[in-house]
């Protein structure tokens, strides 16, 4: 009886020191290298597990901000003013 409660310890140590060491891998390969990425303003690529700077497009394409869009589309209105209407008004 002796040998099998011994047994059952140390297969529960084990498993207990290969989950703490699972979890520590997790934060540290995972979880805690977000967090800094996130703290310094980029992007957390999950996929590639890299942190990504965020450019915005008239960076990359070196177009000025106040050019209307290509296609000829007009920017949509804000929505406040169609908001408003929508509201009944208190007398």
């Amino acid at each position: 009886m002796n040998k099998t409660f011994t047994r059952l310890k140390y297969i529960f140590l084990g498993l207990f020191l290969l989950s703490s060491a699972g979890v520590l891998a997790y934060h540290g390969l995972w979880v805690w290298p977000k967090q800094r990425c996130e703290e310094r303003g980029g992007a957390w690529a999950g996929k590639w597990m890299k942190c990504a700077t965020v450019y915005p497009i008239e960076t990359l394409t070196r177009r000025p901000t106040n050019v209307p869009p290509i296609n000829g589309e007009p920017k949509l209105a804000p929505e406040a003013p169609a908001a408003q209407a929508a509201q009944p008004q208190k007398k």
